[in-house]
């Protein structure tokens, strides 16, 4: 079984010509003018009217083809949550999901990885789901992702696929993710160097760094990703939490919005200090431990 990836509707394996033209494409300088996070945010206001902010997803998604990868990240969680999410624009749509995530990742968004592996558990492929975990494993620590809560995370994702995958079969599956890898590394690694969004420079801090996990339908929860855009007020205080996505445990979203709305940045100086300064936040919740990229 090769690993797929859908490159904007095209449907490509990791070797031969196809796999080739696809990573081609990827790994382009396409100039691109990144949309800032309060950009984002006004998908989800609901004083703007749902056709309004239809349209404006509309656009965003006609310009995907010069999307960087935590750009199509975010529209991955946006088809992923659906209207789980409050106030989203859109109904979940698993398909496109995989497509926004799978090309987030070549593009150098490792989050995206672990999506797709989140994803395939879900539709039960779980030999996909297998490559997309290894894949991740392998580029996390490249991207600093390393903290004990990432490697629990990685952990707990490795192992909930492992019980339903023959261990027999894992001689091929890592030669998928080894070619995979050799195809894409040059775009992934570009991608990483010129990662980020249109946001302000604001590094969000918290006092708080574990959590108690809590029981789910007889499952202890205890490993999860959860991406949030939020809005900081002129005091630094977390005055809009906007919840985008979260997997494979939704249950945790409550645990993890409780965390973000801890955060605070330094008061705004200057401009407009009425307005919402929006940042995104991602979030790798495992060992008790909450992770993001400014608080390892």
């Amino acid at each position: 079984m090769a690993i797929t990836v859908l490159v904007l509707g095209c449907l490509v394996g990791p070797s031969g010509s196809a796999r080739a033209v696809g990573a081609a494409e990827l790994s382009g300088s396409v100039p691109h003018h990144r949309l800032s996070t309060a950009q984002w945010a006004t998908l989800f206001d609901p004083a703007i009217p749902l056709p309004e902010r239809s349209s404006a997803l509309a656009d965003i998604e006609r310009d995907a083809g010069a999307a960087s990868g935590d750009e199509l990240y975010l529209l991955g969680t946006l088809y992923h949550m659906g209207r789980h999410a409050p106030n989203s624009p859109v109904d979940a749509d698993d398909a496109r999901a995989a497509t926004y995530f799978a090309n987030a990742a070549v593009r150098g968004n490792v989050l995206g990885m672990a999506k797709m592996a989140e994803l395939k558990i879900e539709t039960g492929d779980f030999r996909e789901a297998m490559n997309w975990a290894e894949i991740y494993a392998h580029y996390a620590p490249i991207a600093g992702r390393q903290g004990s809560a990432d490697q629990a995370y990685s952990g707990d994702l490795a192992q909930r696929i492992q019980q339903n995958v023959d261990a027999s079969s894992m001689d091929a599956i890592m030669k998928d993710v080894n070619s995979f890898v050799f195809v894409n590394d040059k775009a992934i690694r570009e991608g990483m160097a010129n990662s980020g969004l249109d946001e302000p420079d604001l590094h969000p801090n918290s006092n708080r760094r574990h959590y108690t996990p809590t029981t789910t339908d007889g499952q202890l929860s205890t490993a999860s990703i959860g991406d949030f855009l939020v809005g900081f007020d002129s005091s630094g205080q977390a005055a809009s939490v906007q919840l985008l996505d979260v997997a494979p445990h939704r249950s945790d979203a409550d645990a993890m919005r409780s965390f973000v709305a801890s955060m605070k940045v330094e008061p705004a100086s200057g401009g407009d200090a009425q307005a919402l300064r929006y940042l995104w936040i991602p979030i790798v919740m495992g060992g008790q431990r909450y992770r993001t990229h400014d608080l390892p």
